[in-house]
């Protein structure tokens, strides 16, 4: 079941879902050129951005590219934990543009390098 909750930062303007995917919402914006102009909620698009899947969220005026992992991530689990070195996101399945939540966890640099020589040996499958 697809479970949709707001992206911290962007309450009321967009949403995430535990299957990868970005929405927003339909919203009245109250400033620049067209006030109060009522834009309608939709799916939004996402793409390719180095080897990950991205998408641009604006919020008063400001448009900002984001990873759909991230995202994902930060909406369920929270912010990165502090693991004692740099958190990355790791892919469970090697496919980086799997982005449900049941793929993506939080991991050590020494893990997520543990994970590529697995799927590269092939003891994790790839998709």
């Amino acid at each position: 079941m697809e479970l949709w909750t707001a992206i911290p930062g962007y309450d009321g303007f967009y949403e995430v879902s535990n299957y990868g995917n970005i929405r927003s919402l339909t919203r009245a914006v109250p400033y620049g050129r067209h006030k109060n102009m009522v834009y309608k909620g939709k799916d939004l698009k996402q793409f390719i951005s180095g080897s990950y899947l991205s998408v641009k969220l604006a919020r008063a005026g400001v448009l900002k590219t984001m990873y759909t992992h991230e995202l994902v991530l930060l909406a369920f689990e929270g912010d990165r934990p502090d693991v004692g070195g740099r958190c990355e996101i790791r892919h469970l399945d090697g496919d980086k543009t799997n982005n449900r939540l049941t793929n993506l966890k939080y991991g050590t640099v020494k893990e997520n390098v543990a994970d590529r020589k697995l799927h590269l040996q092939g003891l994790i499958a790839v998709k």
